[in-house]
């Protein structure tokens, strides 16, 4: 086992998608196709796995967690979240609707091929699709709460963002928005990197809450997958469906906030056709240009790739699953 070029490279995705808001790192995960791989890894931080670091034994660890996997994996994501904090945050300033072109199209299409690895179709699949977007199209359309403080509720925000990272088609910051903690959480991480030391309880309590997150949801979600996959790929697919609501570059801003440097950003906002979005009077951030000209053939050009390299990578699959067990008739 060695550190995977491959691995790193769907972590950067993973990293730059959690810099978008609205975006989910399991979203990346689900369609680059290293979702149960991570599930199944996470799921290993264990007992077992603390006993090995415990008494030294660093090479049973590394085999129990996938350790080359994970670290792989991780200092990708890594140099997405600082390549996204500078590139990305960037390009939603400057060119939002170009950029939520391009996500709205690079999940719309992962998702109709993501549903071709279900072994069958069934109305219980269809019915299970429809339930996962219509609570996704929910939790999006909700409108932000007010912010709370008490520690306990901090650490309960932590479980529910790291879960909501953890499933295709939510994201753990706008997760941070709905419960009205996304402006006390994030200021928290920010002062404690500047070594201000009293937002330290704040940290450690949203910290706690999102190991226990993992913990927890990695083994719900393994779980599931062992016993009732399609089951659970249907209301993953639709959970990602039903987010595009939140990823649909036409939108009318409904609420902002200021952040302590000044800059304004999108707190609520809800989807509307280009042409309602052109007439609108006033819309903080996004404007009232609709941008057809470049939007729409970004998310064309995206669909059909997206479709297009997919085909591929199945071809690919098949060819060398095909010389394997030709190998393996003629050994």
């Amino acid at each position: 086992m060695s550190f995977s070029i491959s691995t790193a490279a769907k972590g950067l995705g993973m990293g730059l998608a959690e810099v978008v808001p609205g975006v989910s790192g399991g979203t990346i995960a689900f369609i680059t196709g290293i979702y149960e791989k991570l599930i199944a890894s996470l799921r290993h931080i264990d007992s077992t796995a603390l006993g090995h670091l415990r008494h030294g034994r660093f090479g049973d660890l590394a085999r129990h967690v996938d350790l080359w996997f994970m670290g792989s994996l991780l200092a990708g994501m890594a140099v997405g979240l600082v390549s996204g904090v500078f590139g990305i945050t960037w390009l939603i300033e400057n060119h939002p609707l170009q950029v939520w072109a391009f996500f709205f199209a690079l999940i719309a299409a992962s998702s109709v091929m993501v549903a071709r690895d279900l072994s069958r179709f069934t109305w219980q699949a269809g019915v299970l699709m429809a339930a996962g977007a219509a609570a996704a199209l929910l939790i999006t359309s909700a409108e932000p709460g007010g912010s709370r403080s008490s520690l306990w509720f901090v650490a309960l925000s932590g479980v529910l963002a790291i879960s909501a990272l953890m499933l295709p088609g939510l994201s753990g910051s706008f997760v941070l928005l709905l419960l009205g903690m996304y402006s006390l959480v994030i200021p928290a991480v920010r002062d404690l990197l500047g070594f201000d030391l009293s937002a330290f309880p704040v940290v450690a309590a949203f910290a706690v809450g999102a190991l226990i997150g993992v913990f927890t949801m990695s083994r719900v979600l393994h779980w599931g997958y062992e016993r009732y996959r399609d089951q659970v790929l249907a209301v993953l697919i639709g959970i990602m469906v039903g987010s595009l609501n939140k990823i649909w570059p036409w939108q009318e801003v409904l609420a902002t906030e200021v952040d302590s440097s000044g800059r304004e950003s999108v707190t609520f906002s809800r989807s509307v056709s280009p042409s309602t979005f052109a007439n609108l009077e006033s819309n903080p951030v996004f404007g009232t240009d609709p941008a057809l000209g470049s939007a729409i053939p970004i998310m064309v050009v995206t669909f059909a790739a997206i479709i297009a390299i997919h085909m591929w990578a199945g071809r690919r699959d098949a060819i060398v699953a095909a010389v394997d067990d030709a190998a393996a008739h003629e050994g």
